[in-house]
């Protein structure tokens, strides 16, 4: 958040469920991700941040600075060219279905063995292609600084909700509740515009230490605030200056100071506005994790495309920097100077971009022509938001089970956009402000996700769903949902059996119940049709 990245999402900010899982779309798979009531939280700061004139002024007004000189560059501390092929020291990577420890992956990543890479003209001389099916592992050592940079030039003819281009740090497919340090960056895009628009590049980062001692346990964001997608079929540089001071926000949450640039200006800087609310009210959240590149003695990863959750990236990556040093406005300009984004590029011949039928997928599944049989919940256009549509709220009681049969629709564009299952303690609410008693056991999601008190309780959360093909599967799907009171723990049980026939079967069990239980449905960027 299976999907991020991305099990149990409790962050304050963006965050992906990494209770059994991560991140997930059919542009985006099994990931953060992924999205939990916090998760939404920190996609409505985001929004609001976004759609306020006076950040968008603000943003504007310091684009529009007096122009900034270029700079000598010091030494990189890695530089992939693309122009020497492998022998810079990458190496093709797929997908598998061994996790091996990462405990809260989806995916395991496996060496892709006799793999040919592919390129053709670049930003800068040579760029590399990826295919979308075969990730790149750029066998990066951390520069184990306090203060770095990266940068690089992309061109997507792909892109996927929490999906990857970038991304690296410190075990980033485990899950830190198990005793792991976990710390990473992603450059990906999100949903967190003015009214749901995609956003690309955002830069979501995680530092998520086992005990959280220090005060950095955090999953802050930044972006441009500008409701905007770059780099979709055009030549885009994105540089993240991580120049490193200490930030401590009203939670408690210890950050670090970072510029964010595209094209070579500078769109956020983080430590302004910590200092100065230059772009908008400060909030910890819209900043950077630290020890990304220096968090101890673990494993140090470094993907370009593929991550442990979501959809492959596909298009093309060139003249991809690190720095151990916060560059400077000027250096960054210098970086910028030496590309061409006007350079056309294209696909190689075998691998060529698939522009229609990404197009098509974007748009969804159309279930326009259904004609429903029951109660509706959410909207038939799948245009339902998150926590906005309820089936009526049953009780039940101790000793027993309850039944419902639905079909579930989705718009097919993300695995979290599906029904949703509430367990709660009240019959009369859906939130503490509607009943200042009102208190979640468990949210779980059909896409082997979920959040809540009693969810860190769960005995056993499995499923098993095909992932390559489940937003078509889910899609029309009956869906026999039966919820069982124990007493002290409760179960979720679903039989699903698809348009085709298959029937896949999904179960969360021994979720910490302490008196009352209720349930109802939900859904997200889908309906229900309630039997």
């Amino acid at each position: 958040m299976k999907k991020k990245v991305l099990a149990t999402l409790l962050s304050a900010t963006m965050v992906a469920s990494l209770a059994v899982g991560c991140g997930s779309s059919t542009e985006a798979t099994p990931t953060e991700e992924a999205a939990t009531e916090s998760t939404e939280a920190a996609a409505d700061t985001a929004e609001e941040a976004a759609s306020e004139e006076t950040t968008e002024e603000a943003a504007t007004d310091t684009a529009e600075a007096a122009p900034v000189e270029a700079e000598e560059l010091p030494e990189a501390f890695a530089h992939y060219t693309f122009d020497e092929g492998a022998d810079e020291g990458y190496t093709a990577v797929v997908r598998t279905d061994d996790i091996g420890d990462n405990d809260g992956a989806t995916y395991g990543i496996a060496d892709a063995g006799d793999y040919t890479f592919q390129y053709a003209d670049g930003a800068v001389g040579q760029a590399l292609y990826v295919d979308g099916e075969t990730g790149v592992n750029l066998n990066l050592e951390p520069t184990n600084t306090d203060s770095y940079t990266i940068s690089f030039w992309m061109n997507a003819d792909r892109l996927a909700t929490f999906g990857p281009t970038l991304q690296l740090g410190y075990n980033i497919g485990k899950a830190a509740d198990a005793g792991n340090d976990v710390t990473w960056a992603n450059f990906t895009q999100s949903e967190w515009g003015e009214n749901s628009a995609k956003i690309f590049p955002i830069v979501w980062s995680r530092n998520e230490s086992s005990d959280a001692a220090d005060g950095t346990d955090c999953w802050p964001w930044l972006y441009a605030f500008d409701n905007e997608i770059h780099g979709k079929r055009e030549w885009v540089q994105v540089t993240l200056v991580c120049s490193g001071e200490e930030q401590t926000g009203a939670t408690g949450a210890t950050t670090v100071g970072a510029q964010y640039y595209i094209n070579g200006q500078l769109v956020y800087d983080s430590q302004d506005n910590y200092e100065n609310g230059t772009y908008f009210e400060y909030t910890w959240d819209a900043t950077l994790a630290p020890n990304i590149m220096k968090p101890g003695d673990n494993t140090f990863e470094s993907y370009f495309g593929i991550n442990y959750w979501d959809t492959i990236y596909k298009g093309f990556v060139d003249d991809l920097y690190v720095f151990d040093t916060a560059l400077t406005a000027g250096q960054v300009v210098s970086l910028y100077e030496m590309g061409d984004p006007t350079v056309e590029t294209v696909a190689p011949e075998d691998g060529a971009s698939d522009a229609a039928s990404t197009e098509a997928s974007a748009e969804g599944i159309d279930n326009s022509a259904v004609e429903t049989t029951g109660t509706v919940v959410g909207e038939t256009d799948c245009s339902t938001g998150f926590w906005t549509a309820f089936s009526d709220v049953v009780e039940v009681p101790s000793g027993e089970s309850v039944t419902v049969n639905f079909k579930n629709y989705t718009d097919g564009l993300n695995n979290w956009d599906n029904f949703l299952v509430v367990l709660q303690n009240v019959a009369d609410a859906h939130s503490a402000d509607e009943n200042a008693d009102y208190k979640e056991y468990a949210v779980v999601r059909a896409d082997n996700y979920g959040w809540g008190t009693g969810y860190d309780n769960i005995a056993t959360a499995e499923c098993d769903w095909n992932w390559d093909t489940f937003v078509t599967d889910i899609n029309g799907a009956d869906v026999e949902l039966t919820i069982t009171n124990n007493g002290d723990t409760a179960d979720v049980v679903a039989v699903v059996t698809t348009a085709d026939g298959a029937t896949y079967n999904q179960s969360y069990t021994g979720i910490a119940v302490d008196g009352d239980l209720y349930y109802c449905l939900s859904v997200e960027k889908g309906f229900l049709d309630v039997q």
